[in-house]
């Protein structure tokens, strides 16, 4: 037979079963050693998801939300529960929304009003102090120095220092200076006036009063106040602060300027 006989079939032109047999076949002559060089992609997939899960949960365990009521302002915040926190002028709240399910627990700089909803331990850090709750409403002070739990419903069990008491209503803890103090009996919605701007002082050192005042209008206070100062009174910050400083400072003799 000639060349020019031959005749060259287009690979379109196989049936189906030509095609998919050839392909089987060569398939079969692969090599063993060559197979398994070839991962299943179904391995990669694998892989990748459990990659990806890891990696959620680490930024699910260390994901935080910082709540902040800036200095001259105050700041409502409702937990993932449905817990509500007021959070007095410059005071900071942190908590971990994914981890919120397995235990409920906050950290707090400054000063904030709890109403916690029924449910597990509700737990507040403040620097080396620590509050456990399960539902009931109190308020926290933490500053420098000072720290300061008192009880409106419920009972709240306070661990300052190695040292642990339960407070019922009408009762507040107070460590200052290196003293702890508990007080009964006491009027407890005082201590939450400032929720209507309204502040109250009982006997307080004149130097963490006008440090209140700097914090609830934003302001720097200039003034020598001789140690040992204590005052009793109260103020609506409806009211200008020179106002309130000329007040506090005439039974002093003291003159209070504004920076």
């Amino acid at each position: 037979m000639k060349p020019d006989n031959i005749k060259i079939i287009p690979q379109w032109s196989k049936s189906k079963e030509d095609i998919w047999n050839e392909a089987f076949a060569s398939l079969e002559d692969t090599p063993s050693s060559k197979k398994n060089r070839h991962i299943p992609f179904w391995k990669y997939a694998a892989v990748l998801l459990v990659a990806i899960i890891l990696t959620g949960s680490v930024i699910s365990q260390s994901y935080t939300v910082t709540e902040i009521a800036k200095r001259g302002s105050h700041l409502a915040v409702t937990l993932p529960d449905g817990s509500k926190v007021n959070l007095n002028a410059d005071s900071r709240l942190t908590y971990k929304p994914y981890l919120w399910i397995i235990s409920r627990n906050v950290e707090l700089e400054g000063e904030a009003f709890f109403e916690v909803k029924q449910g597990k331990r509700f737990s507040v850090k403040s620097n080396q102090n620590k509050v456990n709750v399960l539902g009931t409403s109190f308020n926290i002070f933490s500053r420098p120095g000072n720290y300061r739990v008192t009880c409106l419903t419920g009972k709240v069990k306070v661990t300052t220092h190695n040292e642990t008491t339960t407070l019922a209503p009408d009762m507040q803890l107070t460590y200052h200076n290196g003293k702890l103090t508990i007080k009964e009996n006491i009027n407890a919605g005082q201590s939450i006036g400032w929720i209507e701007d309204k502040f109250v002082f009982e006997g307080v050192p004149l130097v963490e009063v006008i440090n209140e005042i700097e914090r609830q209008y934003d302001i720097r206070v200039k003034a020598d106040i001789p140690p040992g100062h204590v005052y009793t009174g109260n103020f609506s910050r409806a009211t200008k602060p020179d106002m309130i400083l000329e007040i506090i400072g005439k039974p002093f003799e003291i003159k209070f300027s504004i920076e």
